[in-house]
């Protein structure tokens, strides 16, 4: 038999057993609902039927004090409503028994004898003459009613008690009933489970048991031996020829990793010793001595211009290889960038323009450290260098409450909306795999250092790029201002 069959006839036994027990729950309890409340309907009756007379005695009374309209409305709606539960009355004997039988027979047979002479009077004019003696004598009728009403009641009372004890002890095995159902069912439950982990669950712990081993490389575990034929047999039989075969597929591939690891291990060393070479070669001393030597020279031959360029190339090549801090003060930042800025000016021939609006004190204000620079740059290559006309670049630095805001604008080509989301999309990959030093580099750092900062770039075709960030800064003493 199949696993599938098997599971669906399992299924199909509990369901059963389930539903018999639920029915015999249902049955059990509808019965002893309909049963208390048949009780409940047979007293309602009997009060409903005191009330409508004593109603109805009410009604009548002020109708012949005052013979008005309203009188004679509340009368009539009284009368009905005695008659229609009069009339609701159980009048079955078998259902009643003898002696609410007997009352019962009684009301009805006084109520019709007493409705003729109610009528009789109500028709009749009060100046006749025996009117008053009539009125008298449908009061005494009444008050036979209410008396023939209160035993009706009385017996109902003492026979729905009897009753009452009856089924209340009936249900007092129902609690019993209930927990033998509910034993059996739950046995039955527990043997089928029993099968059900001998060939199922079984058979899977002992395969998800192996496969830890087998993670750690342990292959050592006995063969699992299932004598079904079923899907979970065929299962672990491929689960034992996996084994074996992996194990020897991974001795394979560990002999084949150390020879590669040997190579690796080879170039490796390889390109360790041409590193050292070449950094022995050019290091930062070596090179800005060079530097420094090629600027003297050039004010030799009185050549300024490619002093100063050189100059500001060397405190470029200083700042980037000696500069460890995460955060550096904004002047030192700015003091780098306009060297950069000087660079790409004499680079495209004075077509940039930059200009820079510092509102705060530069000296005491930290940032990220190598944050200008590369979104200058981004703004000379990627919005500014096909310009032929030029372009110009703004940097602005502001306080706002416990904030620094710098904004990098240029006028340059900008970008669509679709380049702008290209542009976020690679920002997000390079913070995932923290590969990158542009834009992606600087949002991480931001968001790494400050879980406040923000980092934001806005454009338009055509019209030129903006990169915001947001810095929160720490202040050192109360009531102190960045501002100048």
């Amino acid at each position: 038999m199949s696993l599938k069959r098997k599971v669906i006839i399992w299924f199909l036994v509990i369901l059963a057993v389930m539903t018999v027990m639920l029915i015999g729950f249902a049955v059990i309890s509808r019965t002893v609902v309909t049963e208390f409340d048949l009780l409940l309907r047979n007293n309602a009756a009997c009060y409903e039927v005191q009330e409508a007379i004593e109603a109805e005695k009410k009604a009548f009374d002020e109708f012949i004090r005052e013979a008005s309209r309203e009188n004679r409305s509340n009368y009539e709606k009284a009368c009905a409503v005695t008659q229609q539960k009069i009339l609701e009355l159980p009048f079955d004997y078998k259902e009643i028994g003898e002696e609410r039988y007997a009352r019962t027979w009684n009301l009805l047979q006084g109520y019709e004898g007493y409705r003729e002479l109610r009528d009789a009077v109500i028709q009749t004019e009060p100046e006749k003459e025996g009117y008053a003696e009539e009125v008298y004598c449908v009061r005494d009728m009444q008050e036979n009613l209410s008396v023939y009403a209160l035993r009706l009641v009385e017996a109902t009372l003492e026979q729905n008690s009897r009753s009452y004890e009856e089924k209340a002890k009936a249900v007092e095995y129902l609690p019993w009933i209930s927990l033998g159902l509910l034993i059996v069912s739950t046995l039955l439950v527990l043997y089928i489970m029993s099968l059900l982990g001998d060939t199922v669950i079984k058979p899977l712990l002992y395969m998800a048991q192996e496969s830890r081993k087998i993670a750690k490389h342990d292959f050592s575990g006995e063969d699992l031996k299932v004598e079904t034929t079923d899907e979970i047999g065929e299962l672990t039989q491929a689960f034992n020829g996996m084994k074996h075969a992996m194990s020897e597929h991974i001795a394979t591939l560990e002999a084949l990793h150390r020879e590669e690891m040997e190579k690796l291990e080879l170039e490796k060393n390889l390109d360790h010793t041409r590193l050292e070479m070449l950094k022995s070669q050019v290091n930062p001393h070596f090179l800005f001595n060079t530097l420094n030597m090629i600027s003297c020279m050039a004010k030799l031959e009185d050549a300024g211009t490619t002093s100063h360029m050189i100059i500001s190339l060397s405190n470029l090549f200083r700042y980037n290889l000696r500069t460890k801090e995460q955060e550096v003060y904004l002047e030192q930042e700015l003091g780098t960038l306009d060297d950069y800025i000087y660079i790409q000016q004499m680079r495209f021939d004075g077509r940039i323009q930059y200009q820079k609006k510092i509102c705060v004190d530069a000296g005491r204000v930290k940032i990220p450290s190598f944050t200008l620079q590369p979104i200058t740059e981004n703004a000379f290559v990627h919005g500014l260098k096909t310009k032929e006309e030029g372009g110009r670049i703004v940097l602005r630095v502001w306080q706002r409450e416990n904030d620094i805001v710098i904004s990098v604008a240029d006028n340059g080509k900008g970008m669509s909306r679709e380049e702008l989301l290209e542009l976020d999309r690679k920002m997000q990959e390079s913070e995932k795999t923290g590969k990158g030093i542009g834009l992606g580099n600087i949002q991480r750092r931001i968001s790494m250092l400050y879980p406040d900062g923000k980092f934001a770039v806005y454009s338009k075709e055509g019209r030129g790029t903006v990169v915001q960030l947001t810095i929160p800064q720490k202040m050192q003493e109360e009531g102190e201002n960045y501002e100048i």
